[in-house]
């Protein structure tokens, strides 16, 4: 979550709805609920969405069903009173969905409220719920990623709200749910975060790179002068495609900018997928010069696409991040390059581009750590 939310204030004068409690699925809470150590918690309604059975068109034989999304402890505590039913907050049209969404605080809640409106057809597509909520579709897509972690997680997480998506995000990519668990523990335990989550799940066991070409150079106007043409049949290391590096696929990436940079327009998608670009590096290169054309709007379009199906992707992050820095949505920029980062720790480019958008946003102390970084990091390449 980027921001706290007074989560009571919101709904207070929001119209609520009393529901049967045998019509509401719920999540159980986990062993280690304590209902007396959440109770002096502000009761704060739960908030509810009707499940919709698209399937079925008989309206007659509908049993109506509800799901509860957030405020899960509230909920419980009114469990435990024995109820028939319980006044919660129902998400019926477009209307409902920013206070809903304002009274929100846990990420695993605020997951949950996005995968009910787009399940249940009150949001088309994530498109539509970024414009309402003011949020990128990358964004969407990062906390709707949350919804992988196994279950058991989830319902640990509901007991807190001082986790964020962005230090759960590097556990989302691990496949396996036994190291999830263990890691989850770590992430509690040691209350890490988000850059040292994915430092400690990966182990900082990055072997010593050969410097790429820079960012600034790929990008510069009189970078295709530096550029090799293309030579029919010559293609990169097979091992650039490693999509299990991402230090490589940035090298990768950085490869086919360069390699096509020289080329004319109408030539340079072929070039690309000779030198072994997948669909994904097309749209990528797409964004890029758009871009590089000053049609930000355009770019942000393709770039978030690209994230939003290959979310450790690290180059598209860094791109949205420039995109961001260029067009002063200073916020945006400092995410999108803190996941770019998370997946690539020690490109000296990345660091720098991180840096810039710290020193705009006045944080100088943590900018001029960033380039003393950048610096080490180039100064080791051009040792080797």
């Amino acid at each position: 979550m980027e921001k706290k939310r007074e989560s009571g204030e919101v709904l207070e004068h929001m119209l609520l709805e009393e529901i049967k409690l045998e019509q509401i699925d719920f999540m159980n809470p986990p062993d280690e609920w304590d209902m007396e150590f959440h109770q002096k918690e502000p009761y704060v309604p739960p908030i509810l969405i009707e499940e919709r059975d698209i399937e079925n068109t008989d309206e007659t034989n509908l049993s109506v069903r509800y799901t509860l999304l957030a405020h899960h402890r509230s909920f419980w505590r009114m469990l435990a009173k024995k109820p028939l039913s319980i006044r919660a907050f129902i998400v019926r049209s477009n209307v409902h969905i920013p206070p809903a969404h304002e009274s929100i605080v846990n990420c695993t809640e605020e997951a949950l409220l996005f995968d009910g409106l787009l399940r249940n057809g009150l949001c088309e597509n994530r498109s539509r719920l970024s414009e309402l909520l003011g949020y990128s579709r990358a964004r969407i897509t990062q906390i709707l990623n949350l919804l992988k972690l196994p279950s058991g997680i989830r319902r640990k997480l509901l007991l807190t709200d001082e986790i964020s998506e962005f230090q759960l995000r590097p556990l989302v990519r691990i496949i396996d749910s036994k190291k999830q668990m263990t890691m989850f523990s770590h992430l509690i335990g040691s209350k890490l975060t988000g850059r040292q989550m994915a430092l400690f799940i990966n182990g900082k066991k990055e072997e010593k790179k050969k410097r790429s070409p820079g960012i600034e150079e790929l990008m510069s106007e009189d970078h295709g002068q530096k550029s090799t043409v293309l030579v029919k049949g010559d293609k990169p290391e097979s091992n650039l495609q490693d999509k299990e590096n991402p230090g490589i696929l940035t090298a990768h990436i950085r490869e086919l900018i360069r390699r096509v940079s020289s080329i004319k327009i109408s030539e340079w998608e072929a070039s690309a997928r000779e030198a072994g670009a997948s669909d994904t590096d097309i749209m990528l290169l797409q964004g890029v010069f758009m871009l590089r054309s000053g049609l930000y709007e355009r770019a942000i379009e393709l770039l978030e696409i690209v994230v939003e199906n290959n979310s450790d992707y690290a180059p598209a992050y860094f791109y949205l991040g420039r995109c961001g820095n260029l067009t002063g949505d200073l916020v945006s920029a400092e995410n999108y390059l803190r996941t770019a980062l998370e997946l690539v720790p020690d490109d000296p480019d990345y660091l720098v581009e991180f840096a810039i958008v710290l020193e705009k946003l006045k944080r100088n102390t943590e900018a001029s750590t960033f380039y003393k970084r950048s610096g080490l990091i180039r100064k080791r390449f051009s040792e080797d």
